[in-house]
């Protein structure tokens, strides 16, 4: 008896599946359309992405002023500076992606983001990011190095060496940015309605915890460092007074102002992390929108205004370069003071 041909069979199958597929992506886009509905970003995105250009457009004035005063008006040494001006170029890209990208897709049409090449775009801004958290272990420990090791601080910080720690700093941020742009499956701040530590399915486990773990042991050690440096130039007035009796002293207070606003900026961009992180939990769309994505759009500018408030030598717009920061090895060579470099 003939049963038929297999392709009806088949083509029930597909029809089938079909349907099924259909009905899955009518539940999911129902679901994103849900959580869209739940965040600020969505449905008020006209003043979302002006605050995010505001956002954007500070960070780079800010910071491109403190690129302006350390490259014309020299107010750190060659070396040291050279690490100052990374970071500040760190800070004025990330600020440029929220002036040309993020800010922008917000006033069109936040759903572009969620398409790959948006996504991938997206994930772009740690090339950015992890430049600035470096170069802030970079500066506590060269000050650390500076005030506890100042006859070997030339040659720990040379200008090839300062160099060179600088290059592999955007080398790592190069590294860590490739996975997430070819894989963007990790969370961002700009879904204020998930946990950014929510575990996702699609995602490696491995880049996971990579950017939790990076971002905390690079905030930890720079506390450390700075801690060390504090410590020694409050211990340094002693020990100066009992082995040279006064032949020379390093510019204290400077030093201290640029060993607090290492520290306070560890806090600060710790709790505004902390904000950004579990700013999801807030139920109000403005506070969870606030407390996230604006938040990540404004530390740039946050960062930037720290510097220039524990700086005086920076709130001028005149190139001055009488106030340039000096460390101990430059005091010992005008105090002609001998060392071992």
């Amino acid at each position: 008896m003939h049963k038929g041909p297999p392709i009806n069979e088949f083509s029930l199958a597909q029809f089938v599946i079909s349907i099924r597929d259909a009905l899955l992506e009518q539940i999911r886009e129902r679901d994103l359309h849900s959580i869209y509905l739940l965040m600020f970003l969505h449905v008020h995105n006209t003043i979302a992405g002006v605050l995010l250009e505001v956002s954007g457009f500070l960070g780079l004035l800010i910071n491109g002023f403190i690129l302006y005063k350390i490259v014309v008006g020299r107010i750190f040494g060659r070396s040291f500076g050279r690490i100052w001006i990374s970071r500040a170029a760190a800070h004025c890209l990330e600020s440029v992606m929220f002036i040309v990208f993020i800010g922008p897709v917000t006033l069109i049409d936040p759903i572009i983001f969620d398409t790959l090449l948006a996504q991938r775009i997206l994930h772009s801004i740690v090339l950015f990011k992890a430049p600035v958290w470096i170069s802030n272990l970079l500066i506590a420990v060269d000050r650390a190095v500076m005030v506890s090791l100042p006859f070997k601080y030339k040659i720990y910080f040379s200008h090839k060496r300062t160099l060179c720690l600088i290059i592999w700093s955007w080398i790592f941020a190069i590294g860590v940015a490739i996975p997430n742009v070819i894989d963007p499956c990790q969370q961002t701040p700009l879904n204020s309605s998930v946990s950014f530590y929510a575990d996702r399915p699609d995602c490696s486990l491995a880049i996971h915890l990579f950017a939790i773990v990076v971002p905390m042991a690079l905030f930890v050690g720079t506390a450390i460092a700075d801690a060390v440096a504090l410590y020694k130039l409050y211990t340094l007035p002693c020990t100066r007074k009992e082995l040279d009796r006064g032949v020379y002293s390093p510019n204290r207070a400077k030093e201290l102002r640029l060993c607090y606003m290492i520290l306070t900026e560890v806090v600060v961009l710790g709790l505004l992390t902390l904000f950004i992180k579990l700013g999801f939990l807030f139920e109000n769309h403005l506070l969870n929108f606030l407390s996230t994505t604006f938040l990540w759009a404004m530390a740039s500018a946050v960062d930037g205004a720290i510097v220039l408030i524990f700086n005086t030598e920076m709130r001028t717009l005149r190139a001055n370069q009488q106030h340039k920061v000096e460390t101990i090895s430059s005091l010992q060579s005008k105090n002609h003071v001998p060392s071992s470099i």
